[in-house]
């Protein structure tokens, strides 16, 4: 009986402690808690090759994937450039991305085609298909597979010369490994290009690499070879959104916003 008054003497004096608790310290914990959530929220960066709408770098994909039920929207300045000849003018595209599964990505692209008869625009429509096979373990790469601008309207068979636009079609395959030191991350790519036909832009080999400073992971330093050109460029990651911009071959800056959210994660 005596132990439990005084579990109860000590138990009400706890409350009314707890009760003259200013409201000023209590605001101040909670801002704090709030700053710690928001970069926690922050300290997330992806990767994605942002010229297509898919993983990679800048111009060239790599064989890392988005996290499970990841869908992405946005939309990229394009400079001439960095263009099929097809278009003699700077232009952009939109697109929504989707990883399905860890090991699978989908992605559908528009870019921005002018009708030089009567000035107004038009979409030339693309779909690219990402699946790796083999995931990155300690020894050894991932491994990814894809497609882009592998169909188009009324032609199905993706290795018969098209009659339409095509002019990113091709499958690759890139192999990328991660080498992390004292929180530093470091990822090198390398891969290829086999153009679907003879008017296809993506043909060839490529590389590249990316850089994450330990101090600010959401930041990504890039450089790449995309088969033809040297590129480089930097993304940052805010909460759900993440900004890029590059030079392409040291001659003209490309740029773009995506929005990244987990869906069912």
């Amino acid at each position: 009986m005596y132990k439990y008054g005084v579990n109860r003497i000590f138990l009400s004096e706890t409350l009314s402690t707890r009760q003259l608790v200013p409201l000023k310290s209590m605001l101040k914990y909670l801002r704090l808690y709030s700053i710690m959530l928001v970069l926690c929220i922050l300290v997330v960066y992806a990767q994605a090759q942002r010229s297509m709408g898919t993983t990679g770098l800048l111009n060239i994909p790599t064989a890392d994937m988005q996290p499970d039920g990841t869908f992405i929207a946005g939309g990229n300045f394009m400079p001439q450039e960095m263009m099929p000849e097809a278009w003699d003018y700077s232009t952009g595209n939109y697109f929504v991305n989707m990883t399905f599964l860890p090991f699978l990505e989908v992605a559908y692209r528009c870019t921005l085609l002018k009708n030089k008869g009567n000035g107004t625009w038009n979409q030339d429509r693309s779909v690219s298909l990402r699946l790796r096979p083999l995931k990155e373990g300690k020894w050894w790469p991932s491994v990814v597979v894809g497609s882009n601008d592998a169909f188009t309207t009324g032609q199905l068979n993706m290795f018969e010369e098209s009659t339409g636009n095509r002019f990113f079609a091709s499958i690759f395959g890139v192999a990328t490994k991660h080498f992390v030191m004292g929180g530093h991350d470091l990822g090198v790519s390398l891969g290829g290009y086999v153009p679907f036909g003879s008017g296809s832009e993506q043909k060839g080999v490529f590389a590249g690499v990316e850089y994450s400073p330990a101090f600010w992971r959401n930041l990504s330093l890039m450089a790449e070879f995309d088969s033809k050109v040297v590129n480089i460029g930097a993304a940052v990651k805010v909460w759900k959104f993440s900004l890029f911009a590059g030079c392409y071959d040291f001659r003209a800056v490309c740029a773009g916003a995506r929005m990244e959210i987990g869906i069912w994660k």
